[in-house]
């Protein structure tokens, strides 16, 4: 099974990026039990620049689905810019606590009526952080 205790690194990303990772990390961190730290030996990593893609972030795993999987993490600068408007900081944080969801097993557009940080159709300038149904669904997952 994958781990609810994971590190990470940043790569290539400026201090802008530096803050929006470590407050992603902080949030899911928040949560009883889940660590996600921030090692530069780590094998998981995170990232952002402006890919040609429409996606907003990207989550990547290579490995079993146990401990010994890797992931990357990719946040896409250009169409975040392109769709967020004003509110380009608070998307880049919902995109990258979102991506986080996925390295704790969590899928995108859970088939739920209950609001959640892991549905496309969220409101990505307020919904930043793990709602109580990603905060369930850790729970079961790892119980």
């Amino acid at each position: 099974m994958a781990s609810k205790k994971n590190s990470v690194k940043y790569v290539g990303v400026n201090s802008t990026y530096v803050n929006h990772f470590d407050n992603a990390r902080f949030r899911w961190n928040a949560l009883s039990g889940v660590t996600f730290g921030k090692s530069n030996a780590a094998k998981n990593t995170m990232t952002a620049a402006r890919y040609s893609s429409s996606w907003y972030g990207l989550y990547t795993s290579k490995g079993p689905r146990d401990r010994s999987r890797t992931f990357t993490i990719q946040v896409n600068a250009r169409s975040i810019q392109e769709a967020s408007g004003r509110n380009m900081s608070k998307w880049i944080a919902s995109t990258s606590t979102h991506e986080l969801g996925h390295a704790l097993s969590l899928d995108d557009n859970p088939k739920t009526s209950k609001a959640s940080l892991m549905k496309y159709s969220r409101n990505r300038s307020t919904v930043i952080s793990p709602l109580p149904y990603d905060v369930s669904e850790v729970k079961r997952i790892y119980r």
